[in-house]
């Protein structure tokens, strides 16, 4: 049977006019992979090398021993994002004579040829051969890496499992967030280290090989679970609850309707970015990765001082929502682009839904982001400012960007690594919305100083919601004299 499943899933990926088209781009990518694989495997055959001379007398393998544990923390968070889930097309087996422990089965040995559980082998296996080898014996350093290789495996189910949570319920990323960041304060404020954890355990494990158990016994237990839950949810019912817990979200919402037809076309718009994965994924991925993203530069005092580098963090933590969104305001709706066209539809009302869209989502990350006061009064301002700057200017903005993009996008897939509909507007898009203004804030503060460079970039941003009717309509029409090649752009696409 495991034989006829793999005879089926690649039936399926050569039929499909996706992998055709993108089958440059997919050799493109196999070739950047094969590269930071070896990459990968010069560090770890020099890795003790490297290792002796910054452990200064510390045995390297000690060194080692301590960051495992961030490592591994480090891989499961770019599992999280970038990993994709092991799926295939069951719902016409479930009536055929197919048993869904065989198909859960499949689905958990397809995800074994993750190209992270191959990481160890490249990293940590030469490491083993060259230096382990040499100080403990044959045994220990065998022990040792089956452990990380274990641990790796483990972690490959557990982001299965947590992944497959969220498509049901989105909101459990969050859960996935808070831990993220009580892991981080916990090191930050030196509470918990899990440093030394980590160093514990892979020292007892080279003197007493038992604790090779521990990893085995968590792989086991990751996999029974995702096992498990495949197969619990291997039923007709369970895809429909899925779309159940979706209307159910969209069914409070309804009030919008009560709005007229803005309201109406605002309630549309979000039971499709609900409904469907890739913008689920950009909702609760981008949101919390955006409103987390001032961490990293705000604990640093330098960063404190540099006007262009708050401004850039304002920017993106402030406006993440309106530009993920933004971006691809129209190409949403690509795949029913031509009933849009042939529809009653203002023009004018279609473009202030879209805005008005874009702006509340921004105020709410605007007033999550207020706690970052805790680093500066100065930081509250600078967001301030750059929150008015995202609603007033780059708002409207991206409604005129929007007749610039004409890629079809695919609204099923997962939107992680992924580029289709993703054009190099896309890119180029980013020195507008983000760079301008952050240069902009710099020469002013240059010229006539921070205080009142701070007033100017919110006094455009209010200029513009003052004026977002005017914008909105010039936006409109701009639409409407290339509404046609839009169209053959996402149809040709």
């Amino acid at each position: 049977m495991i034989k006829q499943f793999i005879y089926l899933q690649i039936r399926r990926v050569t039929r499909s006019s996706f992998w055709q088209k993108n089958l440059a781009l997919g050799i493109i990518t196999g070739i950047f992979v094969a590269i930071i694989l070896l990459e990968l495997l010069a560090v770890g055959i020099f890795l003790g090398d490297i290792l002796s001379k910054a452990s200064k007398g510390t045995p390297p393998v000690q060194m080692l021993d301590k960051v495992l544990i961030y490592y591994f923390m480090v891989v499961f968070a770019i599992r999280f994002f970038i990993q994709d889930l092991p799926t295939m097309e069951i719902t016409p087996l479930l009536t055929l004579p197919v048993k869904r422990r065989q198909i859960s089965l499949f689905l958990n040995y397809r995800s074994l040829l993750s190209f992270f559980n191959f990481l160890p082998f490249f990293l940590f296996l030469p490491f083993t051969l060259n230096y382990l080898s040499a100080h403990y014996p044959l045994s220990a350093a065998f022990f040792w890496f089956a452990a990380i290789f274990l641990f790796e495996l483990g972690s490959n189910f557990l982001v299965i499992r947590i992944k497959r949570q969220t498509t049901v319920k989105p909101a459990a990323v969050l859960a996935v967030f808070g831990a993220a960041l009580v892991i981080v304060l916990l090191e930050k404020f030196h509470i918990f280290s899990f440093s030394v954890l980590s160093s514990w355990y892979f020292d007892h494990l080279l003197h007493q090989p038992f604790w090779i158990l521990l990893p085995a016994a968590l792989l086991l237990l990751f996999f029974a679970e995702s096992y498990r839950y495949i197969k619990r949810n291997s039923y007709l019912e369970d895809f429909s609850r899925k779309k159940r817990h979706t209307d159910r979200v969209s069914s409070r919402l309804e009030g919008l309707e009560k709005h007229g037809k803005i309201g109406a076309m605002i309630l549309k718009e979000v039971r499709l970015l609900l409904r469907n994965k890739r913008s689920k994924q950009m909702i609760f991925y981008a949101l919390p990765l955006g409103l987390l993203y001032g961490l990293i530069f705000y604990p640093n005092k330098q960063n404190q001082s540099q006007d262009m580098v708050l401004a850039f963090v304002g920017i993106f933590v402030t406006g993440i929502f309106l530009i993920t969104y933004g971006q691809y305001i129209l190409a949403w709706e690509s795949r029913h682009f031509d009933f849009i066209l042939t529809s009653n539809v203002s023009w004018e009302e279609f473009f202030r839904a879209k805005y008005y869209l874009m702006v509340i989502p921004t105020i709410v990350t605007y007033v999550l982001s207020i706690p970052y006061v805790y680093f500066g009064v100065n930081i509250l301002a600078i967001n301030t400012a750059m929150f008015l700057y995202n609603v007033g200017v780059n708002g409207p903005l991206l409604l005129f960007m929007a007749s610039f993009n004409r890629k079809r996008m695919e609204l099923d897939r997962g939107q992680m690594m992924n580029y289709q509909g993703v054009g190099l507007n896309n890119f180029l898009n980013i020195i507008p919305l983000i760079l301008v203004p952050s240069l902009l804030f710099l020469l002013l503060s240059s010229f006539w100083g921070h205080t009142v460079a701070l007033l100017l970039i919110a006094l455009m941003g209010i200029s513009g919601v003052l004026f977002h009717g005017v914008l909105i309509r010039r936006a409109a029409r701009f639409f409407m004299k290339n509404r046609y090649k839009i169209a053959e752009g996402y149809r040709s696409s």
